[in-house]
């Protein structure tokens, strides 16, 4: 992997849209709006960056303890 490649967050396209239909259900809620709407989805994102760097450390790990 090249090097910062792992900090572009990858979202397959049926997290994607399950995303974007809970944002849509957000954003029609009498109880939520915009603001709920783009936090769930900067949540999700922030989840996914947070798991691709816990792989990134991990797969660095094995690399040292392989030599």
């Amino acid at each position: 992997m090249n090097f910062g490649q792992w900090m572009a967050v990858q979202l397959s396209a049926e997290q994607q849209f399950e995303i974007e239909k809970q944002a849509r259900t957000l954003l029609h809620s009498e109880d939520a709006g915009t603001m709920a709407a783009a936090l769930l989805k900067q949540v999700c994102y922030q989840q996914q960056l947070l798991q691709q760097a816990v792989n990134e450390i991990a797969r660095l790990e094995c690399e040292l303890m392989g030599r």
